[in-house]
């Protein structure tokens, strides 16, 4: 396990996914916990792919590869580039292992540095190929609804800068339509009651937003995440459709699986296209106030 640590914060990650298991200020813990009978998951990293594609399998070239849910970088063993106090930046790269499932030479980097009481997280996507290359990327981080003692999930919200905020629907597999509705709110706050989610994840149009930031709070006066994902053109907020106590801000590039498109890769929505020997770095911010 790998600990940054600065005078605000103390953030632990884990080599395997390159992810965040624990984000403590002032013996607080802010992120999920973990429980199999709930969810499992922490704040997976979501790469090359994000979401479920029809069938598990996309097109390209002509051929059919078979991928689960969100990607391998969750289930990848990243090996440390850089490390101090208070940094740290973590690698995988294509290999046999990966060419099976997505057929391009690639490096794919996370990288977690503390800021005061911000965290910045990175992601650097390498192109090490001689063909374009085409992938998403994203976070998942759950945060935990236990701000505030005597308070239960209905209490929490997502405050916007925006009164109007748009989320695709999505069929009976939870495929993405192409129609939009607006998300109901109360003085630009979504609180999280369970019904919310009774069909999988909200995933919004960013583009529509003025400020791409949201804020997890109970109260003026209780803790709070403020997640800003400028770089983001979609955001997932995503927990089970029962008193969960945690939800997950979601910074995506890209939509999940469309029903009104094909298989083929370079047709998903939103879609990185990076041509060879390039790069491109994609952040956000969680600030814990």
């Amino acid at each position: 396990m790998i600990t940054l640590k600065n005078k605000y914060l103390s953030v632990n990650i884990n080599p395997m996914g390159a992810e965040v298991v624990s984000i403590i200020k002032n013996s607080y813990e802010y992120l999920w916990q973990k429980n199999p009978d709930i969810w499992n998951g922490q704040a997976p990293n979501l790469f090359p792919l994000i979401g479920r594609l029809k069938d598990e399998e996309y097109e390209y070239n002509n051929e059919l590869y078979k991928i689960k849910i969100h990607g391998f970088a969750k289930v990848s063993m990243f090996e440390i580039i850089e490390k101090n106090d208070n940094y740290v930046s973590l690698r995988i790269t294509g290999s046999k292992d990966t060419y099976s499932m997505y057929p391009f030479d690639f490096d794919f980097i996370v990288s977690y540095e503390l800021m005061d009481n911000i965290i910045k997280k990175q992601y650097m996507t390498i192109n090490n190929g001689y063909k374009t290359m085409y992938y998403e990327v994203g976070g998942h981080e759950g945060y935990n609804l236990t701000f505030e003692n005597n308070k239960i999930m209905d209490d929490y919200y997502i405050k916007f800068s925006d009164s109007s905020v748009y989320t695709y629907t999505t069929d009976s597999v939870i495929m993405v339509n192409k129609d939009l509705k607006e998300i109901d709110m109360v003085d630009k706050k979504l609180y999280l009651k369970p019904e919310v989610f009774k069909n999988d994840a909200l995933i919004l149009d960013c583009s529509r937003l003025k400020d791409r930031n949201v804020t997890l709070e109970c109260g003026n006066k209780s803790r709070k995440v403020k997640v800003t994902f400028d770089d983001f053109d979609y955001l997932g907020i995503w927990t089970r459709p029962f008193y969960s106590n945690y939800v997950c801000i979601e910074p995506w590039s890209s939509l999940p699986d469309c029903n009104f498109i094909d298989k083929k890769l370079e047709n998903k929505i939103g879609i990185r296209s990076l041509l060879p020997k390039k790069t491109e770095v994609l952040e956000y911010l969680i600030e814990i106030i």
